[in-house]
């Protein structure tokens, strides 16, 4: 069995599956990575220490094949797109191509990804382009996970769905487990001052719902909003929009995938 888990910077997958991947050994596991998790303001990458876009994309990476070497993933199962972290979605078309690329050439049976929930516009891109492969007809089981969303005076709630699902599946984490979990998260030293305000004591996942992506994912201003990114979630939802178009039309990226197995070159 084959299974893909796309995120959009390198530490969610372990903050959203970490401990899955670990339970779940019997399939053969991919990683898709759209973004380098590297803005293009530099702001995080400065109060990192790092004076280039690119140090500090490369910094992450290095954190990420770290926490992977806990995991029994082989790197070369490791993918990547390395959009600009906080641009995936004004690239909506070109993303969702490559997916659905990934997801034609890989044929996995079991796709894992973010859930639409207004807490980073890499996410929801995320969402967007996994949930058009499966319209455009793909065959496999969507399972989606959550990270955080803005609660409802503005606060980050982390770890939780935007609304409650009876076929939620729940991850409780032994002590073992939160031990390890804890040392994977802890390889992101550039990510610490986020990661700290996650739960390590278990993991949720669901069957991915039908979105309406030209709705917003809940009523309110969301949290990237609140958080003065200069993004908003109309300019996301009209991206969207004009990207569904573009990608049931076929008219983009419809032979190649610039998308690489990118961890194998970075030790």
């Amino acid at each position: 069995m084959r299974m893909l888990l796309v995120v959009a910077h390198p530490d969610d997958e372990i903050l959203g599956a970490g401990i899955w991947l670990r339970r779940h050994a019997e399939f053969e596991t991919h990683l898709l990575h759209i973004t380098d998790g590297s803005p293009r303001d530099l702001q995080d990458a400065r109060a990192a220490g790092f004076h280039t876009r690119r140090a500090y994309a490369l910094a992450r990476k290095r954190e990420l094949i770290q926490a992977l070497g806990m995991l029994s993933i082989p790197r070369g199962n490791c993918h990547g797109c390395d959009y600009v972290d906080k641009e995936a979605y004004l690239n909506l078309p070109a993303v969702s191509r490559q997916i659905d690329r990934w997801i034609e050439t890989l044929r996995p049976s079991l796709v894992i990804s973010h859930a639409y929930e207004g807490g980073h516009p890499d996410h929801d891109a995320v969402a967007f382009a996994v949930a058009m492969a499966r319209r455009r007809g793909r065959h496999f089981q969507h399972l989606e996970f959550p990270l955080y969303h803005g609660g409802p005076n503005g606060e980050m709630i982390a770890g939780e769905f935007l609304t409650e699902s009876q076929v939620e599946q729940l991850l409780e984490l032994s002590p073992a487990e939160r031990r390890l979990k804890s040392q994977m998260l802890d390889c992101f030293r550039t990510q610490a001052h986020v990661i700290r305000q996650f739960p390590v004591s278990r993991e949720r996942f669901r069957d991915s719902p039908h979105y309406d992506f030209s709705q917003a994912p809940h009523p309110g201003p969301l949290l990237y909003e609140r958080w003065g990114w200069g993004i908003l979630g109309s300019e996301w939802r009209t991206k969207a929009r004009e990207a569904e178009d573009y990608f049931f039309r076929g008219d983009l990226l419809r032979n190649r995938m610039p998308c690489s197995s990118q961890l194998a070159d970075h030790s």
